[in-house]
């Protein structure tokens, strides 16, 4: 299989990268020989659409698979428009090579098209931050407007 396996530099020694869209090098390598190519991801310092570029050259590379920690979810649609396999996971504490070896003893499991990358998200919970009222209260001014209190304006 031809993987692309994004790369912090231009040789099975570097680390891997987490970022998709972002890795300074794509590693396209052979899973079966072990002979790879190194390409800059010129993309990496877009100020948008990184991900989609970057989806382009991989494609581009005819690579069948990406080995990345995390795909943003333009770069996603991208990917999947070009039927390239997608493995989320890899660490940066891993070389190229090491990502590679787990990748062929099935460490990596193929994205699930529907759940959203989780890499990013958060969990946390935050109040709104709007200029509303809330609730339809305390709209009437102090003057009893809207509780049947008297009429506005009348003497």
């Amino acid at each position: 299989m031809k993987l692309c396996v994004t790369s912090t530099g231009n040789s099975l020694d570097s680390k891997a990268d987490q970022s998709f869209g972002r890795a300074p090098y794509f590693i396209i390598i052979d899973t079966d020989t072990l002979s790879f190519e190194a390409v800059v991801n010129s993309s990496a310092d877009a100020s948008q659409g990184a991900g989609i570029a970057a989806a382009q050259t991989i494609s581009d590379l005819e690579a069948n698979g990406l080995l990345t920690g995390y795909v943003g979810p333009k770069a996603l649609m991208a990917l999947e428009n070009t039927g390239i396999t997608i493995y989320e996971g890899v660490s940066t504490q891993d070389t190229v090579g090491e990502a590679v070896e787990k990748f062929n003893a099935g460490t990596y499991k193929v994205k699930d098209k529907e759940a959203p990358s989780s890499a990013k998200a958060s969990g946390k919970c935050r109040a709104g931050r709007g200029t509303g009222g809330g609730m339809g209260r305390g709209r009437g001014g102090g003057k009893g407007m809207g509780r049947g209190f008297g009429q506005r304006g009348a003497q």
